[in-house]
């Protein structure tokens, strides 16, 4: 066999775009190492970024021209059932890889003015990136789980990277501990199903084996299931397991914030929609119910906390509490129109999150400060980041006509839908709660007397400079993105029709793959 032979084999294709990306990272480093303080280098991994983009963009629509049930033969897993190249895990992908991008690009000033390594922190950042893309795509425990500590290990050094900042180390140390405790907890949940199955790895051999030896509905499943599920919310930081996100957003740097909010987010949700709806079809009933549990719980303590914050960042460390209550619906309604909902708000809120957080980094470099009463009389001296930053809480908060509106409207209808009535009448309160904490903050900003900071503001001349470029990208997806929701909305459902093997454990095909 030669060398043409083994990659057809392995499907290695299927990974191109993490290729790229880990390409990216060590031409990085060597061109660092050999041309020392080169300002140009910064620029590698956004091209690498970019183009696995572009690349998970062709695999997509390669998958859509291609009839799903020819998949059932042929799955497109690739390294010996480490990956699935199914459309679901692209889209993740997708998804992680543009919240990367857009992090990056708010990240230059800040470590430039902080003086610290920048591309090693390039490298950190880039190889979280790379965790959160394999973990969408993992199709077996040990690649779950690798990717998994990718991610995280690389969080918690981001975490703490100012070194001489005490509230950094505090956060890091924190993170770490909480972190490692979670990561036990869904690893001993690993090793039941694990045991359950008689040795199996790949998720698909290992429901299949739990439905033969009729272990599905055991007690040692239940036990799995529940380990499993406490690690999945401690990664979307989803009440009560949220106490670690208020001080790490509170003592992390701002960059390393805006990419936890998003990134570990987005790959905690492709997480559970892999691992539980494949693997706990027959349990999906119980699921639900804990996670409407963990939503209602979310919603609440997220956006009534908020209230009472001082720091824009804490307040937005709550907030994302309370979000990642209104993404749970789209997880618990699930089939077509909650995944697809939750798909579709998952992208808004990247755009919108980030909008806020590249507000907050500007602001800071400017003032050093990021209290909220600081903010006072904004718009006199800064209207262009006052009027992003507005437009990126007011689509947090779901005003019409911003993004955020539109995509909690599908949302809310797809629970409604449904019939979790009760639910989506909670959300509903605690977003009308959440409009009032933001519009506590545009108040500060627009009608306010001007506080000693802003008497202090520099002049600012607007600059192509990477942080007011990525707040530039994320206002505009704020404005318009919720004008394209229905074709959003539409490559979202396409989505989950081109995942055969996501569908067969829900039923939705007659033929399993199994």
């Amino acid at each position: 066999m030669d060398f043409r032979d083994l990659i057809a084999s392995l499907h290695a294709e299927t990974i191109f775009p993490e290729g790229v990306i880990i390409l990216s990272l060590l031409v990085t480093l060597l061109v660092d190492l050999i041309f020392a303080k080169n300002t140009w280098v910064q620029a590698i991994p956004l091209v690498g970024l970019a183009s696995s983009l572009v690349i998970l963009v062709f695999q997509w629509q390669m998958n859509a021209s291609v009839d799903p049930n020819l998949f059932l033969s042929n799955p497109q897993i690739a390294f010996v059932g480490s990956f699935q190249g199914d459309s679901l895990g692209i889209a993740f992908r997708f998804l992680i890889a543009l919240s990367g991008l857009l992090c990056i690009l708010l990240s230059y000033e800040y470590i430039e003015k902080t003086r610290t390594a920048f591309v090693e922190f390039l490298v950190l950042l880039v190889t979280a990136i790379l965790g959160g893309m394999l973990l969408a795509g993992a199709n077996d425990l040990v690649t779950l789980f690798v990717s998994l500590e990718t991610l995280g290990l690389s969080s918690y050094l981001l975490t703490g990277y100012m070194k001489r900042d005490v509230r950094s180390n505090e956060a890091a140390l924190k993170y770490l501990l909480i972190g490692a405790a979670s990561s036990a907890l869904l690893l001993y949940g690993l090793s039941w199903l694990y045991g359950l199955s008689g040795g199996h790895l790949e998720l698909n051999y290992i429901i299949a084996s739990l439905l033969a030896t009729q272990s599905a509905q055991s007690s040692s499943c239940w036990l799995a299931l529940l380990f499993i599920t406490v690690g999945i919310s401690f990664k979307i930081s989803a009440a009560p397991f949220h106490q670690w996100t208020p001080d790490v957003y509170q003592g992390s740097p701002t960059p390393v914030v805006a990419f936890l909010s998003v990134a570990s987010k987005t790959a905690g949700l492709g997480l559970a929609m892999r691992v539980l709806a494949i693997l706990f079809p027959f349990l999906a009933s119980q699921w639900h119910l804990v996670f409407e549990f963990l939503a209602v719980l979310s919603m609440i303590i997220g956006n009534c906390v908020a209230i009472t914050q001082t720091s824009l960042k804490r307040m937005l460390g709550y907030s994302s509490i309370g979000q990642a209550g209104f993404l749970l619906i789209g997880l618990i309604t699930g089939y077509g129109d909650g995944y697809a909902s939750m798909l579709a708000y998952i992208l808004i809120y990247i755009f919108m999150n980030l909008g806020a957080f590249a507000g907050i980094i500007l602001f800071g470099l400017r003032t050093g400060t990021d209290q909220i009463k600081d903010y006072a009389g904004l718009y006199n001296k800064d209207p262009i980041l006052a009027i992003c930053l507005s437009v990126s809480l007011l689509s947090l908060g779901g005003i019409p006509p911003l993004a955020g509106f539109f995509g909690k409207l599908y949302l809310f209808w797809a629970g409604w839908k449904s019939g979790f009535y009760l639910l989506i009448l909670i959300a509903l309160i605690t977003s009308v709660i959440s409009i009032y904490y933001y519009l506590r903050v545009l108040k500060i900003m627009f009608m306010k007397e001007e506080s000693v900071v802003i008497e202090n503001y520099p002049v600012v001349s607007f600059a192509q400079r990477p942080t007011e470029f990525g707040m530039g990208i994320c206002a505009f997806g704020t404005l318009f993105v919720g004008l394209f929701l229905n074709p959003i909305v539409d490559v979202a459902q396409a989505t989950l029709y081109y995942s055969p093997s996501f569908q067969s454990s829900l039923g939705i095909l007659e033929t399993s793959v199994f």
